[in-house]
């Protein structure tokens, strides 16, 4: 059964209407490093937007969901797409596949992996690995780049913090209704992977709701320098 065919058809429109567009600008850094003839890779990667824009930009690209409800909105996002820009135009590289990320298999890797509020679905005692794997996909040199929920701001008043958490839980809450995610305090991928000896943080930028709002998604991109394994401080 797919637990995404009711999440689906809204996904975008609630996206943009609890965010204001954070979410998407979140997601849209990792754009940045879409080039060329570089390898992009979007797990989980719902209504498609994110992949779209990154082959449009010359990335050969490759986006997986183990949702058919939402590859066929990213199929019909592509193929608008296609059909916008007509016969003449040079093909993109974009490859949507119904796949899980256990299933992928790609010994070369890429030069870009973009988890865009893909690990927020995770739960606590299984996040990690995944976030792990994706690391491991990540080419020596490559980016790995996280946009996800920004974490809770403990240096704040009481009423700041319980309305930072109450932002997230409810979405979160939802998704949990609609479609089995995982209920979980707020990730804070930059504190955990600070002591990776293999990655360096690059940039980490907090985008506002609504362009005037509070500050509450951010987006991480750090870079992979080489295949050393990481060690604890």
């Amino acid at each position: 059964m797919d637990l995404y065919r009711l999440a689906a058809p809204i996904y975008d429109l609630a996206t943009l209407a609890w965010s204001g567009g954070a979410i998407w600008r979140t997601r849209a850094h990792a754009l940045e490093h879409a080039k060329p003839g570089k390898t992009f890779f979007v797990p989980g990667t719902g209504t498609g937007r994110l992949a779209l824009e990154a082959a449009g930009r010359g990335a050969r690209t490759l986006a997986i969901d183990h949702s058919p409800a939402m590859l066929a909105r990213a199929r019909r996002r592509l193929a608008r797409d296609r059909a916008r820009r007509g016969p003449g135009a040079p093909a993109i590289e974009l490859e949507l596949r119904e796949q899980s990320l256990a299933e992928l298999e790609a010994p070369e890797g890429f030069d870009v992996v973009a988890a865009e509020h893909f690990l927020n679905v995770f739960r606590p005692d299984t996040m990690p690995a995944v976030r792990d794997r994706l690391i491991e996909l990540t080419k020596p040199g490559g980016v790995f780049a996280i946009a996800d929920f920004t974490p809770l701001r403990t240096d704040r008043a009481r009423p700041a913090r319980a309305a930072q958490a109450l932002h997230h839980v409810i979405p979160l809450g939802g998704c949990s209704l609609l479609t089995r995610n995982a209920m979980h305090p707020i990730y804070d991928h930059g504190a955990d992977l600070a002591d990776r000896a293999d990655l360096q943080l690059e940039a980490c930028i907090d985008e506002p709701s609504f362009w005037i709002g509070p500050r509450w998604f951010r987006a991480w991109t750090f870079r992979k320098l080489g295949e050393r394994p990481w060690v604890s401080r």
